[in-house]
């Protein structure tokens, strides 16, 4: 062999490896996380925050969030949670059991308080060890006086927002959380599917020329015996909103109020959306999730006709009243939601539009559990 030709086969060698090498580097396989890897991401409040990636230990200032970082993280979701939230056992209950049916170990999972409770421990937090907070951008008030024993700590906290702003946010929270997790090439996947959902309705909304009905959408975790929180400016306001709807609330100073029953009565909706989960605190609430069936909580949906003068108010009399799963407005699923929602406005312009075929695919496609349940569902079927 000549000189000239081992020269070539040395080059190619180098070549080859430094392909391979970064072809690693932009996979999203795991990394050990060394100062190399330490990157600058800005989160959804705004703020600057330095931190090694991928994040091997990770607390979920809200369990809620299990959702998505568990659609991130596939199968191996629960090695990295060292702390979590109360939240999701008594605000999903249904979420909870589903994933600790087949995880089991997620309920020795260290429970860190709740914001919201008033009961958040960042004493406990710093015992963990953790290598990122993850937080929701609605307890960012509460949270910020702590920002900076966390950072004494040496703990990196990030906030994401899949409630404020959800519709515009929750692809922005999916990408950052790609970026933490070491999992960029995944979260691009989920935030394609999201924004092809979502686009189904955009793009027939801007075809239709006609008045928006009137909406009135309630929480309903207090039951049909008590008004529950309507809303403006955040939650199920904006979807109301983007998805063709005519908020009766929209003009609300407050971002989420409880409106009179003489408000609504004199404001008499087109359509009356209850929004349901599985609240452990209010059983007579409408349950929807993972383990709801649809008789069961149509039964229950029917309870809210007997409210004193619903029966003159005309979503009633024309059967246009709904319920859907509370946190689509606070979920990377949130994209059923608005679709479900356009689907009721304008049922005929979205009658092939099937708003549960596309929880389905993201269950099959993204999530370590299987689709069950009943998420959402109409008083006249």
């Amino acid at each position: 062999m000549n000189k000239n030709n081992s020269i070539v086969i040395v080059i190619t060698f180098i070549i080859f490896v430094m392909l391979v090498a970064g072809l690693f580097l932009l996979s999203d396989s795991p990394r050990a996380p060394t100062e190399n890897n330490t990157i600058i991401v800005t989160d959804l409040a705004g703020r600057t925050v330095s931190l090694k990636v991928p994040a091997e230990r990770v607390v979920l200032g809200s369990s809620r969030d299990l959702h998505e970082f568990a659609a991130i993280e596939g199968e191996n979701f629960s090695k990295k949670i060292v702390g979590w939230g109360t939240d999701l056992r008594t605000s999903d209950k249904d979420t909870y059991d589903k994933f600790s049916e087949k995880y089991l170990e997620i309920k020795n999972i260290p429970e860190v308080g709740y914001y919201g409770n008033q009961d958040f421990s960042i004493e406990k937090i710093i015992s963990l060890n953790p290598d990122l907070v993850i937080l929701p951008m609605f307890d960012y008030d509460l949270a910020k006086d702590d920002l900076n024993k966390f950072e004494q700590a040496g703990i990196p906290v990030v906030f994401t927002d899949f409630y404020q702003n959800t519709l515009e946010n929750s692809t922005k929270s999916i990408t950052l959380l790609g970026k933490l997790l070491g999992k960029e090439k995944r979260a691009k996947e989920i935030t394609d599917f999201y924004n092809d959902q979502t686009n189904i309705v955009y793009s027939r909304l801007a075809k239709i020329n006609k008045t928006k009905p009137r909406v009135y959408i309630e929480s309903g975790w207090k039951g049909a015996s008590e008004y529950g929180r309507t809303y403006s400016s955040l939650g199920w306001g904006p979807i109301v909103s983007k998805a063709g709807g005519d908020n009766i609330a929209k003009s609300f100073t407050s971002e989420s109020a409880t409106v009179t029953p003489e408000f609504l009565i004199d404001a008499n909706p087109d359509i009356i959306i209850i929004t349901g989960s599985n609240w452990v605190t209010t059983p007579d609430s409408i349950k929807l999730g993972y383990y709801a069936s649809k008789d069961s909580s149509r039964s229950l949906l029917k309870v809210y006709l007997k409210r004193p003068g619903w029966d003159s108010l005309k979503a009633v009399e024309n059967q246009e009243v709904y319920s859907i799963f509370h946190t689509y407005d606070s979920r990377i699923y949130s994209f059923a939601g608005l679709q479900a929602l356009a689907k009721w406005f304008y049922p005929e312009e979205f009658s092939d539009v099937d708003p549960e075929a596309g929880i389905k695919e993201f269950h099959k496609r993204f999530m370590p559990i299987d689709y069950s349940g009943n998420w959402m569902l109409e008083l006249k079927e």
